[in-house]
């Protein structure tokens, strides 16, 4: 009875195997099969921009140092004690033309003036009194000649007297004396007439000193007071009143209000941007930023002229830029706002306009000067010419069309004529 039991159980689970197996073998028959397919690729996604030509003037960016055009160093140009000062004659003072920065003593100087006026009177009485010892001279002269054709005549008389005996030797000898002193004394007058040439020329030499040292009299005079040609800004004052100074002595300097310079260095190549016939560059128009302040401030300025040297450091060339601001009635209401000399700026100097020209952003385009473009469904790689190149755009005035699509998006391993998509 055991034995059938056991032989029982095997025979079941034989059945249950065999069974189990036929079932899984149905279920692996009878699945759905899996169709293949094939894989498609519809292209990268790309972004695009689309170029558009312009017409571009050229500008050439540099930096320089605002200076002013005109700056003095004031002197003494007479020496005397220092008597009043202009109250604007201080460090950053604003000064008009024409007024008096400093007043030195003139009375020594009007006591001058007035000791050559009387010098130039005692050389005009000179020459009045020579002019009248011409005149005495004249009149001498003629009673001179006179006088010895008188005692000529006389001479002539008496010998003829004589050759008849009919007067002594004695008598005509003495007619010849007093012909010789009638002939002596014309010569003294005469003598004394060929000098009066020279006497004039020294009297009115004299004159003349006399006169230049009024004249230098008066400009010590005007001397004294040492003025402002200009409207200017003081930058430094070193005198003060009862102070005395020496002739060259240094007393202040200014520099002229609303006239600087800015030297800037361009590259020898960016002239090529200058309008043709304007080689000098002279007149461009500047624009000058200040960015050191919010907002920056702008002035507009030109080109003066362009050095003939280039700057033998850094193998530029030096180029002057004016800038010219009106002082107005109140200079010191806008002194915050004015240009002033050491600020440190940028120089935009525009050149000649550039005719169809593409502005793209720089990352665009490649180091062999190629651009990506999206043409129907596919990459091309287009070689272009670049006109300029700057810190965050490029000038392409070769190689692309207006409509041209420029493809933004950042491809690596790009091959031209792959497949790709427009977002």
């Amino acid at each position: 009875m055991m034995k059938k039991g056991a032989l029982f159980k095997t025979v079941r689970v034989l059945v249950v195997l065999l069974v189990s197996a036929a079932v899984a073998f149905l279920l692996v028959q009878l699945r759905p099969r899996a169709e293949k397919q094939e894989r498609v690729s519809n292209g990268r996604l790309v972004e695009t921009v689309t170029t558009r030509s312009q017409s571009l003037p050229m500008f050439v960016e540099a930096y320089g140092t605002v200076a002013p055009r005109e700056a003095l160093k004031l002197v003494a140009r007479v020496r005397g004690e220092v008597v009043a000062l202009h109250p604007n004659f201080i460090e950053g003072g604003f000064v008009r033309s024409g007024e008096v920065l400093v007043a030195i003593d003139p009375q020594d100087y009007e006591l001058a003036v007035r000791r050559t006026k009387v010098g130039i009177r005692q050389a005009e009485a000179d020459l009045d009194r020579l002019e009248q010892d011409v005149l005495n001279l004249d009149a001498s002269l003629e009673l001179a000649r006179a006088d010895m054709k008188l005692a000529l005549a006389e001479v002539k008389r008496l010998k003829k007297l004589a050759g008849k005996d009919m007067t002594s030797q004695s008598v005509l000898d003495k007619a010849d004396r007093q012909y010789l002193t009638s002939r002596e004394r014309l010569q003294a007058l005469e003598n004394q007439m060929a000098l009066i040439g020279p006497n004039r020329v020294r009297l009115q030499s004299q004159l003349e000193m006399a006169r230049v040292a009024w004249e230098q009299a008066k400009l010590d005079l005007e001397r004294c007071r040492i003025e402002a040609p200009y409207e200017a800004w003081v930058t430094q004052k070193t005198v003060e009143i009862g102070q005395h100074l020496s002739v060259g002595q240094p007393v202040g300097s200014i520099y002229r209000a609303g006239a600087f310079d800015i030297e800037v260095k361009i590259p020898v190549g960016d002239l090529a941007w200058f309008p043709d016939g304007a080689g000098s560059g002279e007149g461009l128009k500047a624009e000058v930023r200040f960015s050191e302040t919010e907002p920056p401030r702008i002035w507009i300025g030109k080109v003066a002229r362009i050095k003939a040297a280039l700057d033998q450091t850094t193998r530029t060339l030096p180029v002057v830029v004016q800038v010219d601001e009106a002082t107005g009635a109140d200079p010191m209401a806008n002194a915050a706002g004015r240009m002033k000399p050491g600020m440190f700026v940028t120089v935009r100097i525009q050149g000649r306009q550039v005719d169809h020209v593409h502005r793209l952003p720089r990352h665009l385009v490649r180091d062999d000067d190629t651009v990506y473009l999206a043409v129907d469904d596919r990459l091309e790689i287009r070689p272009v010419a670049v006109l300029r190149r700057f810190k965050t755009e490029v000038l392409i005035n070769e190689g692309l069309a207006d409509g041209d699509r420029v493809i933004t998006t950042p491809i690596s391993n790009a091959v031209s004529g792959m497949k790709i998509r427009i977002k």
